[in-house]
């Protein structure tokens, strides 16, 4: 075993919570108004677009740079 092999810690579920609650803001309050000009008028399927783009936001963007963030040792 070499000395870069350290364990990292996991952040908690509410640290992980808390983070997803304040990303989902901004990005639940502001993409729909964005791109609602270029959808067509039928409800669900704008919703149905909105979630596929702020899900993978969450998912691949704020979270794993949050875990990297918040696993750094100190």
């Amino acid at each position: 075993m070499n000395n870069h092999s350290q364990k990292k810690q996991a952040i908690s579920q509410h640290s992980s919570a808390l983070i997803t609650f304040l990303a989902l803001l901004p990005l639940v309050y502001f993409i729909p108004d964005f791109i609602e000009p270029f959808l067509p008028a039928i409800k669900w399927l704008n919703v149905l677009i909105v979630v596929g783009i702020i899900v993978p936001i969450i998912s691949y963007g704020v979270m794993p740079l949050a875990k990297f963030y918040l696993s750094r040792p100190r």
